[in-house]
């Protein structure tokens, strides 16, 4: 079997990541806005739609780079002319559905004709059969996307808003389905994912979210707010962080062969979706505007998607270090404790982030002792 090169992640993909920063602001912005002391239910709605279509669009980007892209001028006018987009649909987010959804879903369609195009120029270079069926199922899933989002130019609100939401989720899901190469023989032959690259890229993703994060937490470090209980939001970021890394960089084996990405690639989402809740619970406690009750719901709402999202990623650990049961009872316990700690003191701001604080130090403080206690099995087998 030969081995697959380590490939680089150039810096024009980082700068197409900057455009992110801006992004995730916009979307996190938007889910800590309330009306009235009340979440609007349609913020809910145009966030969770506003994250699936932005990362998902993040990732085709993202595997076509993977697989096929070179650091050539025409992929970088691609990326550049998508970076417009993903700024117009970005500043054009909003809870009130009904004015944004012409714009926004114009917008995002230009941006996936853009993707369509790119893989439309790598169709006719490519001579592997694979790869061609390969990026025939993106032309059937980009051309859904497109047809579903354009729908709100001819058909009226309601019903343009279900076929784009339904476009836009059925489209999501569609590449778990039909670009699977350990079940699809025409794609026997497929140029491989390089998956060092693969984790690289999401990581950076994630780091630019967790950049998010510590914005959204500066308002707890002003000279009117600080306290001793300030330290608290910012080292529960911390601890995630650490979390988070000693996953992705410390257990994953990112020299894995013949694997399709796929799962990690959809493990993020809950990440993502997570990490953007308990940055808008953050903000939400500091400025005092909605029930206690809903910030606590929202803040371990995002501790569980963040952790399921980490937790999904066994399969892709090194050799020898596999999560015992116990080890999923005791970090899927820790916040459940929280969360029903958090509801008996809802009343108490510091005693929620203290809280949660703990909850964070002990689901790293597990993570990193099965980290060192299979580090340490792994020496004495060695010796």
């Amino acid at each position: 079997m030969s081995l697959i090169r380590h490939k680089k992640v150039e810096l024009t993909e980082l700068f197409y990541d900057l455009v992110y920063v801006y992004v995730i602001s916009q979307m996190t912005h938007l889910l800590s806005n309330v009306h009235h002391g009340m979440f609007i239910h349609e913020t809910i709605v145009v966030f969770s739609i506003a994250l699936i279509i932005f990362i998902n669009s993040w990732m085709i980007q993202m595997v076509f780079t993977n697989r096929f892209g070179k650091n050539s001028p025409t992929n970088t006018y691609f990326m550049l002319l998508q970076m417009i987009c993903l700024l117009v649909a970005a500043s054009l987010l909003s809870s009130d559905l009904q004015t944004m959804i012409v714009p926004f879903f114009s917008s995002m369609a230009v941006l996936t004709f853009l993707l369509l195009a790119q893989y439309g120029v790598e169709y006719r270079t490519t001579k592997n059969q694979a790869d061609q069926y390969f990026i025939k199922q993106f032309f059937s899933i980009l051309g859904v996307r497109i047809v579903s989002l354009l729908s709100c130019l001819f058909l009226p609100y309601p019903f343009s808003l279900a076929i784009a939401i339904l476009g836009i989720i059925v489209t999501w899901l569609m590449p778990s389905l039909l670009l699977n190469p350990e079940k699809t023989e025409a794609l026997k032959g497929l140029t491989p994912i390089h998956f060092s690259h693969l984790i690289e890229r999401l990581s950076l993703l994630v780091i630019i979210t967790f950049g998010e994060m510590i914005i959204g937490i500066a308002p707890y470090f002003s000279i009117e707010a600080f306290s001793f209980s300030s330290l608290f939001p910012f080292l529960i970021v911390a601890n995630l962080f650490l979390f988070y890394i000693t996953e992705i960089d410390c257990l994953i084996d990112v020299n894995k062969t013949n694997v399709s990405g796929n799962g990690a690639i959809y493990y993020h989402y809950f990440i993502f979706f997570g990490l953007s809740f308990i940055t808008a619970a953050f903000t939400l406690l500091q400025e005092h505007q909605l029930s206690k009750n809903v910030i606590v719901g929202l803040l371990y709402g995002g501790i569980f998607l963040f952790l399921l999202g980490i937790l999904l990623h066994a399969p892709y650990n090194k050799a020898g270090y596999s999560w015992t049961r116990t080890f999923y009872l005791a970090e899927l316990a820790l916040p459940t404790i929280g969360l029903l700690m958090s509801l008996i003191v809802t009343k108490d701001s510091p005693m929620l982030t203290l809280v949660a604080f703990l909850v964070t130090v002990g689901m790293t403080a597990l993570m990193l002792h099965h980290q060192s206690s299979h580090m340490l099995v792994a020496e004495q087998e060695d010796f």
